[in-house]
């Protein structure tokens, strides 16, 4: 039987080496030979409860409503969300944590500063789990509101027909009331404005609210409280947060610049976090020291090179690390293989081809255990290997037999499948559609269809196709076009047309980010089927997808939550994106980066340890381990804003795809249009390669040799009009099947053209015999 005042033993009372200076020694944890104490939570509380008659029902208590102290022992960090191994660097930045958290004279108010992905957030959890204390974890953008994390201004229903506006508190100062540390992610992304709103709290320990529903009241800050901000330097959309606000941190007390571990510290953590992801954790598979040790040594070497160490500090991080070695892994590619083709993708072309060379020279063609890799297989869709110029139909893919993810929940519940209508058909199939009435708050609503389908000799009918026919009889002949529930399953002609070497190359590392648990991001120009490859990577490992479209007016609250009237009352009602992340869909977020970096933040709570969202009502979602991101982009072009480095370092992989090579390009079109002339064919991508060369720069210097600048100027607007995209040739290919399709792409780069482009586009044309 457990006594009044028993503590919990749930994590208070656990003994763990985590690295030769760090450990948890039951109530207590030791840094270095200092011992700090570890909160303490109760089963059951000393406070008795004084017998009287019920209060009366207009009587509303604060007392009896509070949440037991041993409630918040929940939201102490679990083992996942931390280190699992702590060198001495890491041990003293932790210890001066604990120092200034525990000072009698200093509030726990603690800035970790440092470059992305040196580990600042999962540093911030690893204290709380040594100290036991729960956590409250935000991720800042430029749109942040006070609402959004502080108080909002909430309409609410006081009886059956009144309704008023109240102040209702937020995640921060539910964290101050009952002493839980504030992880504030990227601090320096908020207006420095409002991080004022933290100054009485840190000054004073005193806050007061106007307008709740008790009136105007002041709250007295938890002596546990204590506040933990993260923040990047100098990156893509972070602003100054002034002399001020620093000081109140204190340089030489919670002021504590980061930056990445000593090489043979760094070695021997990437080594560990490579062990502890999912995926090796369930197969044993290790990565050999040595190579970490020579991992980190590169990284340290290029990170401090006088001309491109601005550059690779943000793409080869620590975390970015175990990325690189994880994609090697799982895909058996040579390390500089995957270097260049999925981390460095975005970096300038003269610093990214230096770093490269270096790579290897470093590094060679080294490969990770390749008995490791072959284990892996099963959880990988088959590829082929194929030669260039060689295509191959998405019906000869094999499926993973395995997945790493344990299976996604169920959707919501129908309460009942209502038959509605009997369709019947000439060739004899009858169809029974039914109204799936799902259940919510008491009541019942319609979302979506179900079709039940039979041949003419009854036999109940289950191909997909066929079913999907009907489907799309129902809604073009009988309007039967409803809105349905969130994930899709994909159709075969919403995916790539066939596989090509092009293609499999960028689905392998895309695919290998995914096992990983990352997002990834594909990158490329319009129509080089970006989209196409994230459907089909999706399809092909049977996972339902939803789809969103940004532009530069996507704001972070289209992704996450957003404050409506519902019911006479202001609710936070959270959106497709977030719904999708906790049920388990793959997200296709196609121009990802026509957003700013305000929206793209929201990707660092999500993809962190612990990958959670909170709500500005205080309500948690957290991201099923089965979800994914596949965003897709160009790199440069109108209206493309530059990812802030903290997210582009949170990608798995960046895979740049651009148009085919000729060969594959001329496979896919006539894998499309089998009836149309090889040679034609051909002739006409040489045409479009050539073309698209030219108008983007990249042509031989000495075919626009001897031209005057309006020449050259003439050829390049020419040029354009024939630079057709890969979807825009195929889509010819398969409307302009045999003979037609050169005529038609011939038509398609005349049809409007000025005269004087006219003049430079026949001569070209007829010299690709397309005349």
């Amino acid at each position: 039987m457990i006594e009044s005042g028993q503590v919990s033993d749930v994590k208070a009372n656990v003994s763990q080496q985590l690295g030769p200076l760090v450990a948890i020694e039951g109530n207590e944890f030791v840094i270095d030979g200092k011992r700090f104490g570890r909160r303490q939570y109760h089963k059951r509380s000393d406070l008795e409860i004084v017998p009287r008659p019920a209060d009366p029902a207009s009587w509303d208590s604060q007392l009896l409503v509070l949440a037991s102290p041993l409630e918040l022992e929940r939201e102490v960090p679990d083992e996942s969300e931390t280190f699992s191994y702590l060198s001495p660097t890491m041990a003293r930045i932790l210890r001066r944590i604990a120092e200034v958290d525990t000072a009698q004279t200093q509030r726990g108010f603690v800035l970790l500063l440092g470059p992305t992905g040196c580990g600042k957030t999962t540093m911030a959890k690893t204290y709380c789990r040594l100290a036991n204390q729960p956590c409250t974890e935000l991720t800042f953008s430029g749109d942040t509101a006070l609402s959004d994390f502080f108080t909002s201004v909430e309409l609410v229903r006081e009886n059956d027909v009144q309704t008023s506006t109240l102040t209702v508190p937020g995640p921060a100062v539910d964290a101050m009331l009952r002493g839980k540390k504030l992880l504030l992610n990227e601090i320096n992304m908020l207006p420095p404005d409002l991080l004022n709103v933290f100054s009485q709290a840190m000054d004073t320990g005193r806050v007061v609210l106007s307008g709740t529903e008790r009136g105007n009241v002041e709250i007295q800050v938890h002596k546990e409280f204590g506040l933990i901000g993260t923040a990047n330097p100098n990156y893509v959309g972070t602003l100054d947060m002034g002399r001020a606000f620093e000081r109140r941190f204190g340089r030489g007390l919670g002021f504590i610049e980061m930056d990445f571990l000593p090489i043979e510290e760094e070695a021997r953590a990437i080594g560990h976090e490579f062990a502890r992801e999912r995926l090796f954790a369930q197969n044993r598979i290790v990565v050999d020291p040595a190579i970490c040790t020579r991992l980190a040594e590169l990284a340290n070497a290029l990170r401090r090179d006088e001309q491109i160490g601005n550059v690779m500090r943000s793409r080869l991080s620590t975390r970015a690390l175990v990325s690189w070695l994880g994609l090697a892994q799982i895909t058996g590619l040579p390390l500089v293989e995957v270097l260049e083709q999925a981390l460095l993708t975005t970096a300038p072309s003269d610093a990214r081809q230096q770093a490269i060379d270096r790579s290897r020279q470093a590094l060679g063609n080294l490969r990770l255990d390749l008995a490791g890799t072959e284990k892996l297989r099963p959880y990988r869709v088959t590829w082929p290997s194929l030669q260039p110029g060689e295509a191959v139909a998405l019906d000869r893919i094999l499926p993973p037999i395995r997945h790493p993810d344990p299976p996604s929940p169920p959707r919501r519940t129908s309460v009942v499948h209502r038959v509605r209508f009997v369709r019947r058909f000439p060739d004899g199939r009858k169809a029974l559609i039914a109204e799936p009435m799902l259940a919510e708050n008491g009541r019942r609503y319609g979302l979506g269809l179900r079709i039940r389908a039979y041949d003419s000799q009854g036999r109940q009918i289950t191909d997909p196709a066929q079913i999907e026919e009907i489907a799309s009889l129902l809604r073009d002949e009988d309007g039967l076009n409803v809105p349905g529930a969130l994930g899709r399953k994909l159709r075969p002609s919403e995916l790539l047309p066939c596989l090509t070497r092009h293609a499999v190359t960028a689905l392998e590392l895309v695919e290998a980010a995914l096992l990983l648990g990352r997002p990834a991001f594909i990158a490329g120009p319009t129509g080089a089927g970006k989209s196409s490859l994230a459907r089909t990577l999706a399809y092909l490992r049977g996972r339902p997808v939803i789809e969103l479209g940004f532009t530069g007016e996507t704001a972070k609250t289209d992704l996450s939550a957003v404050r409506r009237l519902i019911g006479g009352v202001t609710r936070w009602q959270t959106q497709a994106f977030l719904e999708a992340v906790s049920q388990g869909d793959t997200i296709i977020a196609n121009e990802y980066n026509l957003a700013y970096p305000d929206v793209h933040s929201l990707l660092n709570g999500l993809f962190d340890k612990g990958a959670r969202f909170v709500l500005p009502d205080g309500r948690v979602y957290d991201v099923h381990p089965s979800s994914r991101i596949l965003a897709t982009g160009y790199l440069e072009g109108p209206g493309v804003k530059p990812l802030n480095e903290g997210v582009e370092n949170r990608f798995g992989a960046i895979v740049s795809l651009g148009y085919p090579p000729i060969a594959d390009e001329v496979a896919i079109l006539r894998y499309v249009s089998p009836g149309a002339d090889p040679g034609s064919i051909e002739r006409c991508v040489r045409l479009v390669d050539y073309c698209r060369r030219l108008a983007s720069g990249q042509a031989d210097p000495a075919a626009l040799a001897g031209l005057s600048r309006a020449s050259q100027e003439a050829l390049r607007q020419a040029a354009r009009r024939a630079a057709l995209s890969t979807a825009e040739l195929v889509a010819l290919a398969r409307v302009g099947n045999g003979p037609d399709f050169a005529e038609r792409l011939r038509l398609g780069i005349l049809d409007g053209a000025p005269e004087r482009v006219r003049k430079i586009l026949e001569p070209v044309l007829l010299q690709y015999g397309l005349g």
